[in-house]
């Protein structure tokens, strides 16, 4: 992973719209690529707030990779949406300030108006859009990961039925297993899975490893990251059960007009091509969105998969 550079971070969280303007930050930082002009016509369409401060705050839970994770400094925070920060707040003539904190603080964050938005890989759905507005900028499916010495499970759904599944609080997966596989293992006649919640990415992992759960529902994109330091050897199974989800940024439900301007800012970065260089540097181009948007659960529903 690329750290970010330090003294352009400082210099991001420092400078005003026009300094930015005048390309004192020579690229989205840590990505390697090129830094983009900043759009005024944009600019001036961010909340009064926002422009004054030259600042927007983002929530985050950077224990996620290839989301976010911290860097190997434990203070630098890395990932695909870093770098989507980084390039739509440079379309802004902004900076941002990010702080990590629990997932299951995300939303509430920004429904107390604390923070902006919250980026952290969080999937729209109809029950977050009553409380929330998504910017939809990725795809994102999950994969049953276990340890590489449990050969029962395949991609097969019947095969994970009567085992104990880890999930992170707050997550999707928790009404998958639920709403979905569970019963697909009724109908067959077999044990229904039960599961286990964890309160962190860390935490879920852990009881993979110590044995305490059998499978983990994680995010596909996430597979090499954390293959790369599993203590014990990991694999992988797809799941035609696992559903595909929308990605995007959380912004207050009575603040359309920064969903707007975010979304206008992220049309830029995909057309200019940054979009697909962020992706492809997280290895994760086949969850790029053709058509970004706002609350797409709703405007244009993906398939749920049935039991």
């Amino acid at each position: 992973m690329n750290k970010f550079s330090t003294t352009a971070l400082v210099i991001s969280l420092l400078c005003s719209y026009n300094t930015l303007a005048e390309g004192i930050n020579k690229e989205v930082v840590g990505s390697g690529i090129p830094a983009s002009k900043a759009n005024k016509s944009l600019h001036d369409q961010l909340p009064q707030s926002i422009r004054e401060s030259g600042v927007i705050t983002i929530a985050t839970d950077a224990h996620y990779p290839p989301c976010q994770s911290f860097a190997s400094d434990n203070k630098t925070i890395v990932g695909y949406e870093p770098d989507l920060w980084n390039a739509i707040s440079q379309k802004l003539g902004i900076s941002y300030k990010v702080d990590s904190i629990a997932f299951d603080g995300l939303i509430p964050g920004v429904q107390s108006s604390r923070y902006d938005i919250a980026s952290e890989c969080i999937s729209d759905n109809l029950e977050r859009e009553k409380k929330v507005n998504f910017v939809v900028d990725a795809y994102a499916t999950g994969a049953v990961y276990t340890l590489q010495e449990n050969k029962t499970i395949t991609s097969d759904p019947k095969s994970v039925c009567g085992m104990t599944v880890g999930i992170q609080q707050g997550f999707d997966f928790t009404k998958v297993v639920n709403d979905v596989m569970t019963p697909h293992c009724v109908a067959a006649g077999l044990p229904k899975i039960t599961v286990n919640e964890y309160p962190s990415g860390e935490a879920v992992l852990l009881a993979l490893y110590s044995g305490r759960v059998d499978f983990v529902l994680n995010n596909l994109a996430a597979v090499e990251s954390i293959k790369a330091v599993a203590p014990r050897p990991i694999r992988i199974e797809t799941n035609p059960l696992l559903p595909k989800y929308y990605n995007g940024m959380v912004v207050g439900k009575d603040n359309m007009a920064l969903a707007k301007v975010l979304l206008a800012a992220l049309q830029e970065v995909k057309a200019d091509g940054s979009y697909a260089k962020i992706m492809a540097k997280w290895s994760i181009s086949p969850l790029a969105i053709e058509e970004p948007g706002i609350n797409l659960a709703a405007s244009k529903p993906l398939p749920d998969p049935k039991p």
